[in-house]
């Protein structure tokens, strides 16, 4: 009987550091996310769409215009790679 006791007691307590970790985990992940959605959004959706209302003022993109919106994509895709880097450090 204290043998049974004892093994579900460790079996419990390994399911609850299991549990915790996977959670840790899980926060990681969400966090991950939220990071990437934030840097899309700030880095490259509304530069984007300011761009875009700019750029069609005149009723067309010119080659120009065209390369800045590029140039606002890139840059952007730039910071979000060196955020989710940073932020990967951080664990």
């Amino acid at each position: 009987m204290k043998n049974e006791l004892l093994t579900g007691t460790i079996g419990t307590a390994v399911s609850a550091v299991g549990t915790a970790t996977q959670t840790n985990e899980m926060l990681q992940t969400i966090s991950l996310v939220i990071t990437i959605i934030g840097g899309l959004i700030t880095f490259i959706i509304v530069p984007l769409v300011s761009w875009y209302q700019r750029a069609k003022k005149d009723g067309k993109i010119d080659t120009n215009e065209a390369k800045e919106g590029a140039k606002i994509i890139i840059e952007g895709s730039q910071e979000i790679k060196n955020q989710v880097e940073e932020q990967k450090k951080g664990k």
